[in-house]
C-alpha cells in the first residue's frame, strides 16, 4: 500500500513537473541559468527592471501593466537567450488561452484603429482644422 502512494505521488510531481515546464517564465529562466546569467545581467541587456524579469520567469503578469508589454518583453527576453521567440510566446498564450502572434521586425506593418481610436481621430483633426482656419481668417484681418 506505500509503494501505491510513492508511486502516484512520483507520477504528481512528474505531471508537475512536465506543467510548469511548459510555461514560458520557466523555459526563459531555465535557459538562463544553463547559461549562467544572472537577472542583473538579463535586466542590463534588456534595459529592464529586474522585477518585471523576476514577474516573467515566476509568470506573475500581473505587475506589468498590459499584454502588449508582456509580449514584447518575452519577445525581447528569448531572443537574449536564443530561445525561438513564437514558440515562447505560444507558451505564453497557451497558458492565457490566447493566439500569441509574433509580429514581423519591420516598421511597415499596417495598424489597425480600432472604431473609437477612429473617432477621436477624426474629432481631433476637425478640432485642428477649425482652429487654423480660425487663425488663419485672425491673421487676415489684423492685416
Amino acid at each position: 500500500m506505500e509503494e501505491k502512494e510513492s508511486t502516484s505521488t512520483n507520477t504528481e510531481d512528474e505531471a508537475t513537473t512536465s506543467l510548469d515546464d511548459s510555461l514560458a517564465g520557466i523555459q526563459l529562466k531555465n535557459k538562463r541559468e544553463e547559461l549562467d546569467m544572472t537577472l542583473d545581467e538579463v535586466a542590463s541587456k534588456l534595459n529592464l527592471d529586474i522585477k518585471y524579469i523576476t514577474a516573467i520567469e515566476t509568470n506573475d503578469f500581473s505587475k506589468i501593466s498590459s499584454t502588449s508589454y508582456v509580449y514584447g518583453y518575452i519577445r525581447s527576453y528569448a531572443k537574449l537567450l536564443k530561445l525561438p521567440e513564437q514558440e515562447i510566446l505560444d507558451l505564453y498564450g497557451k497558458d492565457k488561452g490566447e493566439t500569441a502572434q509574433l509580429l514581423p521586425d519591420y516598421m511597415g506593418q499596417r495598424k489597425i484603429f480600432s472604431d473609437e481610436k477612429k473617432e477621436s481621430t477624426a474629432w481631433v483633426l476637425l478640432v485642428v482644422v477649425v482652429t487654423s482656419l480660425l487663425f488663419l481668417t485672425w491673421w487676415f484681418i489684423r492685416q
